[in-house]
């Protein structure tokens, strides 16, 4: 059991590594496209480029992992799968998922441009939106719409906030890239918005879930206790990313040992996300 639950954990993680730093590239791009290193945009030579390359690699193989668990789960062939994606809610999102996916891998790997940045950007918000099909959302028959709509908001604004930090720290240290104080101060501006949506949206999400739930039966869960986990992590990366901000904002650069903490601290909120996405609330 504890196999068949890591497996589709593992799938989502994938899925939102790939998405966050598609957001986060297609935020970066679109906003400064034509930062270059030397003659070349900075965005398309050494580490920006190879994550833009592992993000669309995941984006592509995190859905086909997703189908064959889904098809595993349910005892499926290969005969069964044109009615699983045609006759069954998931198998709708599933579609759209992979399609979104599918279109922001093609944007990550084209030569960064305005038009190819908004192109990426779209398709980013694209998977953003398609992930909330195959969610919790996706079984709110209450307020469908809006809680969908939730997420998705939850998903962009976490990319564009931690997946543009993790790309201008990859930018930032590309040899003979001249622009890293305008880089620092584009991020944080940005930040400075998608953090508060990030946080205010994923409380939204919870409360949905949770309402008309007792705050014993919440912290009596395994459901609860690793949302509290997740809620300790996002405040310890929020104290990191204000105490960055300040620095910004006093002419200084970030110190890339801490900007690196953050980034871990964010990767343990994403994989306890995972988990939490696919475990059924208390009271359900």
């Amino acid at each position: 059991m504890a196999e068949w639950v890591a497996w589709p954990a593992l799938a989502r993680v994938l899925l939102y590594v790939g998405a966050l730093v598609a957001v986060g590239r297609g935020t970066i791009t679109f906003l400064d496209p034509e930062w270059k290193a030397g003659a070349r945009s900075v965005h398309d030579v050494g580490a920006p480029r190879f994550a833009a390359r592992l993000a669309a690699l995941l984006l592509v193989s995190a859905p086909l992992l997703l189908l064959t668990l889904q098809m595993g789960a349910l005892e499926m062939t290969r005969a069964d799968l044109p009615m699983l994606l045609r006759e069954t809610a998931w198998g709708h999102g599933w579609t759209q998922l992979t399609m979104a996916s599918v279109l922001a891998s093609v944007a990550l790997v084209l030569p960064t441009g305005r038009s190819s940045s908004m192109l990426l950007l779209m398709a980013s918000l694209g998977v953003a939106v398609a992930m909330g099909g195959l969610g919790h959302a996706a079984a709110d028959e209450q307020w469908p719409i809006g809680a969908r709509l939730l997420d998705a908001m939850h998903v962009a604004a976490t990319g564009a906030w931690i997946g543009g930090l993790l790309g201008t720290l990859l930018l930032t240290r590309v040899p003979g890239f001249a622009l890293r104080d305008a880089a620092w101060r584009t991020v944080s501006r940005t930040a400075g918005v998608m953090a508060p949506v990030s946080v205010l949206t994923g409380m939204g999400s919870g409360a949905r879930l949770l309402l008309g739930v007792s705050p014993a039966d919440i912290v009596a869960s395994d459901y609860g206790r690793l949302l509290l986990v997740k809620g300790i992590l996002v405040t310890v990366v929020l104290s990191i990313g204000f105490s960055q901000r300040r620095r910004i904002q006093r002419g200084s650069v970030p110190v890339n040992r801490i900007i690196g903490v953050e980034l871990c601290v964010a990767a343990a909120v994403l994989a306890i996300t995972a988990v939490l996405t696919g475990a059924e609330p208390p009271g359900e």
